[in-house]
């Protein structure tokens, strides 16, 4: 099988490649992998400057077996030193995802000159919690208590163009609201995203989240080379 590793924002990321991608990319004999950047002894995920994901890319694209990589890190809170950052402010999200992956894109083949086929940068509009919104009962029926809040988070997913146009400051990311809704007990993303994952689905998530289904079309893609 041909190997695709994934260089993930977190554990929680790294749980979705392993439970809710990989799954799905066997029959075409992509064997899908999570890695969680090592952003200090002993410790992963978090604090991912450019110059750390850049050399795990660097790595992970010289390894004997010659893998293909893409990423999956958040656009809320990207570190200021990725390429093209400075640029962005005031361009439309699309636009603003297309020059940050592009100019990504170009530093990485232009420093490993790598086979260009091999390396696919991703950024998540605005953090991978936006993918859950595509399907509201998928999150609210992880703890019973919580279906007291499905009509608040429906406004939200509703008020917004998409999932993944869903702000990204503190205060309004979708982390917040669910963070702020979903009590007794408090939502907590490793223990109460990875189930709430698996009730969500990929075909919710392709179906309401245009970047993120673009993207899962590019790693299938994958199989062709």
């Amino acid at each position: 099988m041909k190997r695709v590793c994934i260089i993930c924002e977190g554990q929680t990321e790294e749980t979705f490649v392993r439970d809710i991608l990989a799954p799905n990319f066997y029959e075409l004999n992509l064997s899908l992998s999570g890695q969680t950047v090592a952003t200090s002894p002993g410790k992963k995920g978090g604090a991912l400057n450019y110059a750390r994901i850049k050399r795990d890319i660097e790595r992970t694209l010289k390894q004997k077996d010659q893998p293909f990589v893409t990423t999956l890190i958040d656009l809320y809170k990207l570190e200021t030193d990725f390429p093209s950052y400075k640029d962005i402010d005031n361009l439309p999200l699309p636009e603003k995802l297309r020059l940050l992956t592009s100019s990504w894109y170009e530093d990485i083949i232009n420093t490993t000159k790598c086979d260009p086929k091999r390396f696919l940068p991703y950024i998540q509009a605005h953090e991978f919690e936006a993918l859950l919104f595509s399907d509201i009962d998928g999150i609210t029926c992880v703890n019973k208590s919580w279906g007291n809040a499905t009509e608040k988070l429906t406004t939200i997913k509703n008020n917004a163009h998409s999932p993944e146009y869903i702000n990204d400051k503190p205060e309004t990311k979708p982390t917040a609201h669910l963070d702020r809704l979903l009590k007794s007990p408090s939502y907590r993303k490793l223990r109460h995203g990875s189930i709430a994952m698996k009730n969500v689905g990929l075909t919710a998530m392709e179906r309401d989240c245009k970047f993120f289904a673009k993207w899962i079309e590019n790693v299938r893609k994958f199989s062709e080379y």
